[in-house]
């Protein structure tokens, strides 16, 4: 029989509750062997873990700025990628076939490590320039330049917007280091920059330097000189500006921290990690402005004792961190009957899940693990998963010590982070075997539609998927709870694959 959402949830509210991975295990009542409804609550994965789009962020090697010092930390999913104008457009007559063969060449198996790029191109490095050959160096105004410019993004858009191992895109350009000062930028060219970007990248964020010169552009922020004393105030004051203050909800923040520039947090990404002044700083900073991924400091030796506590902190405080609350379904279903289920899911770090990623519910073989059948949830938006919002600690410039230090506000959001509701209906089917299965849940990367971002979940599979309890297919169930070896999270951080991408 067909149950409507709220004859669902009423049997939910009256079925008995089992905490996975405790000392013990709860008995259910025998309403609840005898097909009543089960209901579930993990246990929170309390360490820091890898994730796809957030995080740590270190640089791909390249001959300016990108050392490819912190990509084989296992907590790092994003890197940014310097890109040289003229390495990918030398001509006019260059087609996008030669921005896709750099970067085949260059990403190469990054797919095979979960890691995504944030690619940035730029014209000029302090005393290089990278023009193409056909364009006079420092010409921003020319009606030439600004036509080739549009043009160029174009291509970009061509090659990476439906590129699977391209996360985000800073838009770059102008400027030392594509950092869009110097010069400042004109507003025919901002127009071009802005315009060209949206319609090549209908399905990526892009991200510019300078939030106060884009006001008519939704584009996020790249800050180049983040948390440093000489720029906190300024770039929060913009931030938290009425026009923006809720911004941070569908435009990502990311950014480096700039040593050797404005008393930044640390002399070095060493030195940020091991000082608890400076990784305090770098995590309320985190958590009050909603980052998302933070370079520079991705550079530290993640092998180095004096990091270990730091790297799990601030790892934990980057971007989204997803905690699986409670999850309910049916003891026992049918094959050809229909199959509901209901989560609850809170968001406990600092930002969105900026893309509309699916959930998947599977049925998992016992013994292998592997699924019998799975199918997405219909209706589910992770970008709409929340963190709190208005974080009450903040922290003073100490002009003797040289670091901010933290006042004595709560160190948690004003407004908590909602929990949100999750009810999906599936058919199964007709061919499905009598027996008893795994309930697993996950959240696939469309690229290769494969698990990849995990919740903060004790309960997890190699592979992603993070089983819940037992199911009967046909069958009471003896006991829902699982008694099974389960993974620890940390040590698959490098084996989940996206399809690498086909031109």
């Amino acid at each position: 029989m067909i149950q409507s959402p709220r004859h669902f949830l009423k049997r939910v509210a009256t079925t008995s509750s089992v905490s996975l991975l405790g000392s013990a295990a709860i008995p259910f009542t025998a309403s609840a062997k005898e097909g009543g409804l089960v209901r579930i609550h993990p246990r929170e994965y309390v360490g820091a873990f890898a994730n796809p789009l957030k995080g740590f962020r270190p640089d791909l090697p390249s001959p300016d700025g990108g050392s490819g010092l912190g990509l084989d930390n296992p907590l790092v999913t994003v890197a940014r990628h310097y890109i040289r104008w003229n390495q990918i457009e030398d001509s006019a007559t260059d087609e996008v076939e030669k921005i896709l063969e750099f970067c085949h060449l260059r990403w190469a198996g990054i797919e095979k490590r979960n890691l995504k790029i944030i690619p940035r191109v730029y014209l000029y490095w302090p005393d290089q320039y990278f023009w193409p050959r056909d364009l006079r160096a420092g010409d921003y105004g020319s009606r030439k330049f600004l036509y080739r410019l549009g043009k160029l993004i174009a291509k970009l858009g061509a090659a990476w917007n439906c590129d699977p191992r391209v996360a985000y895109v800073e838009t770059g350009i102008v400027g030392p280091c594509g950092e869009q000062w110097n010069p400042t930028i004109h507003a025919e060219l901002k127009k071009v920059i802005g315009d060209s970007y949206v319609c090549a990248f209908p399905d990526k964020l892009c991200l510019i330097r300078y939030p106060w010169q884009w006001p008519d552009y939704q584009f996020g922020v790249f800050w180049d000189s983040w948390g440093s004393h000489k720029d906190t105030a300024r770039m929060l004051e913009v931030l938290e500006s009425p026009e923006l203050a809720g911004s941070w909800k569908t435009r990502v923040r990311g950014g480096e921290v700039p040593y050797g520039f404005g008393e930044p947090p640390g002399t070095d990404p060493n030195d940020s990690m091991a000082q608890a002044p400076h990784v305090a700083w770098i995590e309320c900073l985190t958590r009050r402005g909603h980052w998302n991924h933070l370079g520079w400091v991705a550079e530290y030796d993640w092998q180095r004792p004096a990091a270990k506590a730091a790297k799990q902190r601030l790892q934990k405080a980057f971007g989204y961190r997803f905690v699986l609350e409670e999850v309910n379904y049916p003891a026992q279903v049918t094959q050809g009957g229909t199959l509901e289920v209901a989560f609850t899911v809170r968001n406990v770090g600092s930002s969105p899940f900026y893309y509309n990623w699916p959930v998947e519910l599977s049925l998992l073989d016992e013994q292998t693990h592997h699924p019998v059948w799975r199918e997405t949830f219909a209706a589910v938006d992770i970008r709409q998963w929340l963190p709190g919002d208005r974080w009450m600690q903040f922290a003073d410039w100490d002009a003797t010590r040289g670091h901010y230090v933290l006042d004595h506000g709560p160190a948690r959001y004003e407004i908590p982070a909602t929990a949100n509701q999750v009810r999906g209906h599936f058919n199964l089917p007709r061919n499905l075997r009598r027996g008893t299965y795994l309930l697993a849940l996950a959240i696939l990367d469309p690229g290769g539609m494969t698990p990849s971002c995990r919740f903060a979940i004790g309960n997890y599979f190699t592979g992603g998927r993070h089983p819940i309890g037992r199911i009967g297919v046909r069958k009471d169930v003896e006991a829902v709870e699982l008694t099974l070896r389960l993974s620890t999270i940390p040590q698959p951080t490098r084996a989940l694959a996206t399809a690498p991408h086909k031109s």
